[in-house]
């Protein structure tokens, strides 16, 4: 039973896609908390607090459709590279503002809607890439392992993250989160 459930790991592209997905999804994590904490430490307002959480998932609502007709038109893995370098990138920008003591709340409101912006096109080009690396009667188990990543990272990213901002501090969060867009681009350019 349980070989059956780990099945799709056998295809040696879903695997490193899962990998690095599972890297990068923890690392975001990561980042969502320290950057709720940073948010209210500098504000002190709730409302932001909320208004950051919505900016960063506004463009995921509104454009998701719109990112899963360009993911069908467009080749995928461009797609996920060029989302992965603006994750990445606003995630290094968000490390050096915090790092130089510079940061403000716009700047991390405006950073969130870039990054729910990358995110409505690279999740549905995540979702579309995952059914060309495995056989049609794997699918299922595939789709499965990846809900488990989704849900491995939910748990251990905002944990990780929590001891990472309390040990080293927000900058070090942003910075690890930048870092974990290496592997996902790293399985993107070899699958």
């Amino acid at each position: 039973m349980l070989k059956r459930t780990f099945k799709a790991f056998e295809y040696p592209d879903f695997r490193l896609m899962w990998m690095g997905a599972c890297t990068s999804s923890i690392g975001t994590w990561m980042q969502m908390v320290a950057q709720s904490w940073l948010v209210y430490e500098i504000s002190g307002s709730s409302r932001l607090l909320g208004l950051d959480a919505f900016l960063g998932q506004i463009p995921i609502m509104l454009l998701s459709l719109v990112g899963g007709v360009v993911a069908d038109r467009v080749e995928r893995r461009h797609i996920l590279i060029g989302s992965q370098l603006v994750q990445m990138s606003c995630a290094f920008v968000l490390t050096a503002l915090v790092a130089f003591q510079v940061v403000q709340v716009w700047h991390i409101l405006m950073l969130s809607f870039v990054v729910g912006l990358a995110q409505a096109f690279g999740g549905p080009a995540y979702q579309a890439l995952i059914p060309t690396l495995v056989k049609s009667e794997d699918l299922p188990n595939a789709i499965a392992l990846n809900s488990i990543q989704f849900n491995l990272a939910r748990v251990i990213g905002p944990a990780l993250g929590g001891l990472a901002l309390a040990n080293l501090g927000a900058a070090w969060c942003f910075g690890l989160n930048g870092l974990s867009y290496v592997a996902v681009m790293i399985s993107l350019f070899l699958v």
